[in-house]
């Protein structure tokens, strides 16, 4: 197998590269290198995953650009990890949602069609359930109403998903993340910044009273349910498609993470309150029964056992100077 990572300097793109490049899987990342968060510290990420020489430059927005390096590398499958993330960005800066995540998107379904791709598995979010679904969010729900534009563009990517399977050869499969966490994570997330806090560097903004819960996911949890899920879309048959939620069912109180990180942190954490913020679901809780009809028997890291990885990872030497640097380098 032959696969594209797009999306490969971010957070889940790079891990998931690791991981191939562990398993012997031959692969070329793509990423834009895009200034959300730190450009040095995705290039550091790299570095320390041993993958710089791995990716190169391409904004999957460009049309021309993505169809010349599926057509030169010939993939059998992509992972199309490349979005806009996150669902703070102002309606003045929203155009970046839809050029990376509709018209990027749209584009590498265009170039799979033209070259005879086998499929794609795509990271779409928990971000498209919104709180009109009850809990625990099931892939079959009806019920989708997505509370920020961000999460609006993953659920097209899903509708164009769904249309083009109906229309080519092309395999389908949608991963509906659940926030994700973990070691050289997204500085712009709230665990990385507790983290942060609780090592003294920075203080916490906390939006609302902490009481929403969230079906945190471990990101090793996330690389190889991706992978098994992609093995498994290499045996459907052309024109398959699917959404599958990866997540662990056991959603937790912004509170709790607080209390749970504070106990491996060097400091109090110093805590700004500012009332909560409208795009924010008041839960999230995967139904990973789907998941589980498709590989088995699942086993999701625990909040307790991934915050005290993640805590080791913040406390190196080389990474705690610099978390204050990353986090403020996010818009």
């Amino acid at each position: 197998m032959r696969v594209l990572v797009t999306g490969a300097a971010g957070f889940v793109g790079s891990h998931l590269c690791k991981k191939l490049a562990e398993l012997g899987v031959k692969f070329r990342g793509i990423d834009n290198f895009s200034n959300y968060y730190s450009v040095d510290y995705k290039k550091i990420r790299l570095n320390a995953f041993m993958l710089e020489d791995e990716i190169e430059f391409c904004d999957i927005s460009n049309f021309e650009q993505t169809n010349r390096v599926i057509t030169e590398f010939k993939p059998n499958y992509v992972l199309n990890l490349a979005a806009q993330a996150g669902v703070r960005l102002g309606f003045e800066e929203s155009d970046s949602y839809i050029e990376a995540n509709v018209k990027g998107f749209h584009n590498v379904i265009r170039s799979c069609i033209e070259n005879d791709v086998e499929g794609i598995l795509y990271a779409s979010s928990s971000s498209v359930y919104g709180d009109a679904s009850p809990t625990p969010y099931k892939e079959n729900s009806i019920s989708l109403k997505p509370k920020s534009i961000y999460g609006t563009t993953k659920l097209v990517n899903e509708l164009f998903a769904e249309i083009q399977a109906k229309s080519s050869k092309l395999r389908f499969r949608g991963v509906r993340y659940f926030t994700v966490y973990g070691p050289w994570g997204r500085p712009d997330m709230a665990y990385f910044r507790i983290a942060a806090a609780a090592l003294g560097q920075g203080t916490f903004t906390l939006f609302g009273d902490g009481t929403i819960k969230r079906d945190f996911t471990f990101i090793d949890d996330v690389v190889n349910n991706s992978l098994a899920l992609l093995e498994d879309l290499s045996f459907r048959k052309e024109g398959f498609n699917d959404i599958v939620n990866i997540g662990g069912s056991r959603p937790l109180e912004m509170n709790y993470l607080i209390d749970v990180i504070s106990q491996k942190g060097d400091f109090r954490i110093d805590i700004n309150k500012m009332k909560e913020n409208k795009l924010d679901s008041l839960i999230t809780m995967a139904d990973n029964s789907h998941l589980k009809s498709i590989l088995g028997d699942l086993k999701f890291t625990g909040l307790e056992e991934g915050v005290e990885r993640l805590m080791n990872w913040v406390k190196n030497e080389r990474i705690k100077p610099r978390l204050l640097e990353w986090i403020q380098s996010t818009v």
